[in-house]
């Protein structure tokens, strides 16, 4: 196997050969006061020295600058690069000053005499990544106890398959690592030594090994005192007792400080031990999802279920925040889920001496028929349609267009209820809101909706007035005028005239004024005024802003053209 550098790869990823050669050539590169290498505004490497230069994206980065508590972000993603070495520690000094993160996943590193050699020449170096590298059990001859780096924060180790002993080795060189990852190494016991404790770390990934036995995890306890973050996926556990271990030791004296708990599956399959993870004192946060015990339940009775049934102290589940409502009302689902169950859990004596003996919710049928048989009429048009009440009324009204032979806009519908009208209980009812359901006006069989076309406005602008002409009223019934009477200025059609037209309200305003108001509808009855009762009136005083035409004699025309029609 040919080796390779991890300055060649850098070059191979960032630079050229040219570039290479210069910065060899240059032994100014080693000893130059100012840093060869550092960041824009951008987030991009830059250099000082005329013999390198590369640019590293800023999606490479692994972590926020925040997240970490550093002013920048510098990072170099150098996975898969068939690294077997560092390198001249002088030329990865010059030309890495300022990188803060490193990942070297998926290289043929062995020994940690590079690791070594890799801390000692970055010296910011705050994020190290060594997942899927080969190396060697034996770290005591290459990597002497005091020789000790202090500025290493995560440290990953994901599929390297070291024993314990050695990754205990290498915490005690790092004195202020506080996150190590150690998923994926088939890990089925936990071998520190007894005297073995880490103060620093805090957190803790060890998903998706092999552990079944929660004693084990409990050494972590012991060698981590300080832990707040704990991640457990995908091991064999089944419950978190503490039975084998001495009286003194529990969950809540070596656990006192753990915040976040997440347990993605997991083998439990009973409520005790859920009951369990009431022991960790300071627990706030935890994440428990696909395990047996709640398989056969939808993904609502899983919610509720286990809001209920964690310790009030928890304040967020899967993700969720929980509030106190939400915990009431979880709370006393759970209490009538668990009512008729032969087997009920401790905890649903607890919650019915809080809330006492509930009521069962009453069996209501909410299933709502998703098609129903109904008339549609418009003048003399009328048809029948098997429709969805599960659209809108905006779609409704959409799917009308073509029936009507005018935009949505310009008509109006209303729905009729058969049986409530049979009854006088009420009369049609109009759909307003678009974005209402038709489901909700609780649609039958053989109910009816009547389409009105509403009235077009034409401004016809003289010198010293405007007048609205409304050129069609449309098909109206009386159930739908409104009562509302603002002004004494009213039209009445003559007797005789066939029932199209129904009485409307006709709002007048003096030629001296500056508005204009519009017609509105009126309840039916006699309309009493002295203006409209004579051909003589030539509506000097005021101006019509309906469809009446400037004087009686343009109207009476067009009645009786309409009447010949």
């Amino acid at each position: 196997m040919s080796e390779k550098t991890l300055m060649d790869a850098i070059y191979d990823r960032y630079g050229d050969d040219s570039d290479y050669q210069d910065l060899v050539s240059n032994s100014s590169c080693s000893s130059a006061s100012t840093s060869p290498v550092t960041a824009d505004s951008n987030n991009n490497l830059i250099t000082s020295l005329p013999c390198v230069s590369f640019y590293i994206p800023e999606t490479y980065s692994s972590r926020k600058a925040h997240n970490l508590n550093i002013r920048t972000s510098i990072s170099l993603v150098m996975s898969s690069m068939g690294i077997t070495h560092i390198g001249e520690v002088d030329e990865l000094e010059a030309v890495c000053k300022d990188v803060l993160e490193l990942d070297l996943s998926r290289n043929e590193l062995t020994n940690w005499t590079e690791i070594r050699k890799l801390l000692s020449s970055i010296k910011k170096l705050r994020f190290l990544n060594l997942s899927l590298n080969k190396f060697l059990n034996d770290i005591e001859y290459q990597w002497p106890l005091l020789e000790t780096y202090s500025t290493l924060n995560t440290l990953i180790l994901n599929s390297c398959f070291l024993d314990l002993e050695v990754v205990e080795s290498v915490l005690k060189r790092l004195p202020n690592l506080n996150e190590l990852h150690l998923s994926s190494n088939n890990y089925e016991r936990v071998t520190f030594s007894n005297n073995f404790v880490k103060d620093s770390i805090k957190i803790l990934y060890f998903s998706n090994n092999m552990l079944a036995d929660w004693c084990e995890v409990c050494k972590f306890g012991q060698a981590f005192p300080y832990l707040e973050n704990l991640v457990l996926s995908e091991n064999n556990l089944k419950n978190f007792r503490t039975d084998s271990m001495t009286d003194s030791v529990d969950n809540c004296s070596l656990f006192k400080n753990l915040k976040i708990l997440i347990l993605n599956k997991l083998k439990i399959n009973d409520w005790h031990a859920i009951d369990q993870l009431r022991e960790f004192p300071q627990l706030k946060h935890v994440r428990i999802q696909n395990i047996p015990l709640l398989e056969s339940l939808t993904d609502e009775q899983k919610y509720y279920v286990l809001v209920a049934h964690l310790d009030e102290s928890i304040d967020s589940l899967n993700g969720s925040k929980i509030s106190n409502d939400d915990k009431e009302n979880c709370e006393r689902k759970y209490i009538r889920f668990f009512m008729d169950s032969n087997f009920k859990p401790n905890r649903y004596y607890e919650l019915e001496s809080k809330h006492g003996k509930l009521d069962r919710l009453a069996d209501v049928n909410m299933d709502i028929s998703k098609r129903v048989y109904v008339k549609i009429k418009y003048n003399d048009k009328q048809i029948y349609e098997r429709i969805d009440v599960r659209q809108t009324v905006g779609e409704f009204k959409k799917y009308l267009e073509k029936f009507v032979g005018h935009p949505a806009s310009r008509f109006k519908v209303f729905y009729i209820d058969i049986e409530a009208c049979s009854m006088a209980v009420y009369g049609p009812e109009e759909l307003k809101h678009t974005n209402r359901c038709l489901y909700s006006f609780n649609i039958r069989d053989n109910d009816e909706f009547e389409i009105d076309l509403k009235p077009v406005q034409v401004l016809h602008s003289t010198a010293s007035e405007y007048q609205f002409q409304y050129r069609h009223l449309g098909h109206l019934h009386h159930h739908h005028y409104n009562s509302h009477i603002n002004n004494n200025s009213y039209f009445q059609l003559p007797n005789g005239r066939p029932n199209r037209f129904k009485n409307r309200k006709i709002q007048s305003e003096n030629s001296n004024s500056n508005g204009n108001n519009l017609m509105k509808r009126s309840k039916p009855g006699l309309i009493n005024s002295s203006k409209y009762k004579s051909k003589e009136n030539s509506l000097k005083d005021s101006v019509c802003t309906a469809s009446l035409p400037a004087d009686l004699s343009a109207f009476n025309s067009m009645r009786e053209n309409e009447e010949i029609n």
